[in-house]
């Protein structure tokens, strides 16, 4: 064998042991998951009500839907155009409803998002009330209201505006935070 031809075999020696090497090297890595991108849902819901409970047993708050996903990694539930009915401690009720919501499971909470509506539910026009914003969070436990967006308060005989807002749904009271102005019609 010439040294030409030496150094050739000794080269592709090399060249073969580095790439059985590099194979062997990459089976060791762990692989990731086939699939990319956002999470499934566990499972989906149509046309559901749901009626869900705090840790005294009572009822926390009420949904309807035309679809629901439920996703096990992120302990939630999203929901598309809901209706929810939020109760007071004394058994009062708020119709709040938006274009899309989530449900934290584990925070207790919901999150309206997109032309949220709230209204309360009573007998007596001079106690009614509705309020409108783009996002609200809805603290299911403690019955407290919150958002940081641009809100509007209607109540008989008055329209409050401002950004900002936390409302106590026991105490039946909200505090408006920032930029308020509202408009009082005059008794007669």
């Amino acid at each position: 064998m010439s040294r030409l031809q030496l150094l050739v075999a000794l080269v592709l020696a090399l060249v073969a042991a580095a790439t059985g090497w590099m194979l062997l090297r990459d089976f060791n890595q762990p692989k990731p998951d086939r699939f990319a991108g956002p999470s499934r849902p566990s499972y989906e819901l149509v046309d559901f009500e749901l009626d869900a409970f705090d840790a005294q047993g009572r009822i926390a708050f009420r949904a309807k839907a035309p679809r629901l996903l439920h996703d096990d990694r992120v302990k939630g539930l999203a929901v598309t155009t809901p209706v929810f009915h939020l109760f007071g401690d004394d058994g009062q009720r708020w119709r709040a409803e938006s274009a899309t919501a989530w449900i934290d499971t584990v925070a207790k909470r919901i999150d309206l998002d997109t032309d949220v509506a709230i209204r309360r539910e009573t007998e007596e026009a001079a106690e009614a009330w509705s309020l409108t914003t783009e996002r609200l969070v809805a603290h299911t436990e403690t019955r407290l209201v919150e958002t940081d967006r641009a809100v509007e308060v209607r109540q008989p005989g008055s329209i409050l505006r401002g950004r900002g807002l936390s409302a106590d749904l026991n105490a039946k009271t909200f505090e408006l935070k920032a930029d308020v102005n509202g408009q009082f019609v005059p008794k007669r």
